[in-house]
């Protein structure tokens, strides 16, 4: 039985971390029928983000109480729902969309929060009037961009229909939430219809908050019958949070039958449970496979 190790020196430059290609040492060697190729060990870095330009999940908009829509444009990074919550409000203080207490504390009028008793995201969106923030001592922030309305006004959530896929991550389909319009030249908008407490939303369908589920892992040394991809060699779900080192070390080998072939080298690819490219950031990884000789006992 033969031992081989990939780790990062043997990374593809251009892939995001996610092929790795192995060069026969001395040129080619001949792989023969019956022989078979197992994943002895992996560990690896869970450093996959959940929110992407490729995934198409990382914008959404809202419409603010002056009728005016905003985008929200996420950089890649892993965000939970906290995280999404908070990048909100970064974009709401750019744009000057919040309020001052007394205290100097800021005052937001939309909010993500999780709902774990539904395993749900919740959306809530706050009313303002010149009412409502002269009972809670609240000001415009300095250089205002805005006016406060004199009607109850309520910020509203805006799911895009394409790509739709910030939708999946919150459980949201497509829409606006609420489902209303403002109109009028501002303090004097109003909306409609009109609100007169928070609107609050829950998601309709389970969160997918992290879009990658399980690692695929194919090897272009083997041929598996009964796998789609033919070349898959292993699939594990990523263990931890983001950021923690992980090992994967199976308690027994699973051989595949190798491509009979001549080959001076080989790659193996990590795609998701789709089959999708990933893209992995933290480059340290080890893999260890085994190759069994010509006639070898391997006790199946």
């Amino acid at each position: 039985m033969r031992t081989l190790i990939l780790n990062s020196t043997n990374i593809v430059q251009g892939t995001n971390n996610s092929i790795l290609s192995y060069e026969f040492a001395g040129g080619n060697i001949n792989l023969k029928k019956g022989q078979k190729v197992a994943l002895a060990s992996l560990q690896m870095y869970y450093s996959t983000f959940n929110i992407t330009a490729l995934n198409r999940n990382n914008t959404y908009s809202y419409r603010w109480v002056d009728g005016i829509t905003y985008v929200v444009l996420m950089p890649d990074g892993f965000y939970d729902v906290p995280a999404l919550n908070n990048y909100l409000h970064f974009v709401m203080v750019q744009n000057g969309h919040y309020l001052v207490t007394a205290t100097g504390a800021f005052v937001y009028l939309m909010e993500f929060n999780i709902n774990p008793t539904l395993y749900a995201v919740e959306v809530n969106c706050y009313t303002i009037s010149v009412a409502i923030a002269a009972a809670n001592v609240w000001i415009l922030p300095a250089a205002p961009t805005w006016l406060i309305p004199n009607n109850i006004i309520v910020p509203e959530l805006i799911i895009p229909a394409s790509p739709q896929a910030f939708g999946l991550v919150i459980g949201f389909a497509a829409g606006t939430y609420p489902n209303a319009t403002i109109t009028g030249v501002p303090p004097a908008q109003i909306q409609t219809p009109a609100f007169t407490v928070t609107q609050t939303f829950v998601s309709t369908f389970a969160p997918q908050v992290t879009p990658l589920s399980s690692f695929i892992l194919t090897c272009s040394l083997i041929n598996n019958n009964y796998a789609v991809p033919n070349n898959l060699i292993y699939s594990f779900a990523p263990v931890g949070t983001i950021g923690q080192q992980f090992s994967i070390a199976p308690n027994q080998y699973v051989f595949i039958d190798v491509l009979p072939a001549q080959y001076n080298r080989f790659n193996v690819q990590f795609i998701d449970q789709n089959f999708r490219p990933v893209a992995i950031q933290d480059p340290n990884m080890i893999i260890q496979l085994v190759i069994s000789d010509p006639g070898e006992d391997l006790g199946l």
